[in-house]
């Protein structure tokens, strides 16, 4: 059995409160969320179906999906739907919710970020691109030649917070002119996977069923969230990982206040204690790890039209007690 510091053993045996762990690179992250999630496994009644573990990357996810497995099997053995928990990345987990419970997005394909490139300069009137305005001397954006700039427009659009009074008018014009062609197409890109999966989370029961079948199947079938990398998470995705726990679901969030991004807390109250790295070289400072009160979820009243998500632009910062 690998051996485990006091912080990283207490963080381990977090299971009945919301966790949060900061700790530098090479403190052994991973290892503590793969024991914390077998020890979440092994606790009577738990279904692997009612745990998600949320990573950046592919790469990422498959050596946690690893460590994992090989934990269970080492020290709980054998464990019935196994393969029904979900560790992967949130615009995987979401396009497999959309496309099991709501109907209309069955038929719904994802464009990768070539293929949403050549999209966008295939229809670009259609899409908005040449009728988005600019600063630059022709006025309006080019086919070609600022199609990246314009889909990266169309995606701060839907995951960061806008103050869309000061966004000119043209640009949302084009804005939803893309949306519309999306619709037309029957496709998602990226940010739009995420972002119509938000907008179900958060959607008025009384106006849709559909909204009433994805809130039901995360108050009923949800119990645990693992949320990796958490400091580069963006607003949008941050309102993903609230819709999943807004109904008693579990949360713990692992993040690295050294990291390339800083993220804002999804807590409002906070118990830290300090805690030593387990694998680090000295030079490294030590991780805090917490436990905190998820707050009351921001619950807004979506349309209908749905937005979804890429590596995320990074905003706000970690606060120990917010």
């Amino acid at each position: 059995m690998t051996p485990y510091t006091r912080a990283q053993a207490d963080a381990i045996a977090c299971l009945d409160q919301p966790l949060q762990i900061i700790a530098c690179a090479g403190s052994g992250k991973t290892q503590v969320i793969s024991q914390r999630i077998a020890a979440i496994l092994a606790m009577p009644g738990v279904r692997p179906s009612e745990v998600i573990a949320f990573t950046f990357t592919e790469k990422a996810a498959a050596e946690l999906k690893e460590r994992v497995l090989s934990i269970v099997e080492q020290e709980v053995g054998d464990v019935t739907g196994l393969a029904d928990m979900y560790i992967g990345t949130m615009h995987g987990y979401c396009l497999d919710l959309l496309q099991r419970l709501v109907p209309d997005k069955f038929k719904f394909s994802v464009l990768t970020d070539i293929t949403a490139q050549l999209f966008v300069d295939r229809y670009s009137a259609k899409s908005g691109l040449t009728s988005c305005p600019t600063t630059a001397k022709n006025g309006v954006l080019r086919r070609y030649l600022d199609s990246k700039l314009y889909r990266q427009v169309l995606s701060v659009l839907r995951e960061d917070k806008i103050a869309v009074d000061r966004v000119p008018a043209g640009v949302i014009d084009s804005f939803e002119k893309y949306m519309a062609l999306l619709r037309q197409h029957s496709h998602f890109d990226y940010t739009q996977i995420i972002r119509s999966a938000v907008d179900y989370l958060e959607g008025d029961p009384l106006e849709d069923d559909d909204f009433v079948r994805v809130q039901e199947h995360i108050r009923n079938d949800i119990r645990y969230v693992v949320v990796d990398e958490y400091q580069d998470v963006n607003p949008l995705q941050e309102r993903l990982i609230r819709g999943l726990v807004r109904f008693g679901a579990n949360l713990c969030v692992v993040g690295d206040e050294q990291g390339r991004g800083r993220a804002r807390p999804i807590h409002r109250r906070a118990h830290t204690r300090r805690a030593e790295t387990a694998e680090g070289d000295g030079r490294r400072g030590s991780p805090d790890m917490g436990t905190r009160r998820p707050a009351r979820p921001d619950v807004r009243r979506p349309g209908r039209g749905g937005d979804v998500d890429r590596r995320p632009h990074r905003a706000s910062s970690w606060s120990t007690v917010p």
